[in-house]
């Protein structure tokens, strides 16, 4: 499967607690200090972002495709996480709609945003992210 668009994003270490991810003219804050979330979003928390970004992102646009009158959408993430690794076992959400629309509908267009969603798909996939280490002095 080949590329469609290359997406970048940089993340640079302010101080000891904070780190600033940069995309596109746009920053989020990030909190870098191990056991505390006191500096922003921690890695774990963000990722949850994502997905929950992710699946508003197709909650509009599909929702929109389907001429469905959304009147307000957010979600709510439960995720589970080890020490020994560190790693996060368990993602469980809620997708809250409130609409007027019917059910079925309403369903379809749950069902769609969570086919077609990057971070979904991404995370259903299990894919392995492949780095490198420079050093620079």
């Amino acid at each position: 499967m080949e590329p469609v668009a290359n997406i970048q994003v940089n993340v640079t270490r302010q101080d000891a607690s904070h780190a600033v991810a940069e995309t596109r003219g746009h920053m989020l804050v990030l909190n870098v200090k191990k056991g505390s979330g006191d500096a922003g979003f921690t890695a774990a928390e963000t990722l949850m972002a994502a997905l929950g970004a992710c699946l508003l992102t197709n909650i509009n646009g599909i929702g929109e495709k389907m001429h469905l009158k959304i009147d307000d959408a957010h979600v709510e993430f439960d995720a589970k996480r080890s020490d020994e690794p560190p790693l996060i076992t368990g993602i469980s959400y809620r997708l809250i709609l409130k609409s007027n629309e019917p059910v079925e509908k309403l369903a379809e267009l749950y069902e769609m945003s969570k086919k077609w969603g990057t971070v979904t798909n991404t995370l259903i996939g299990g894919l392995t992210p492949q780095g490198e280490l420079v050093i620079e002095s």
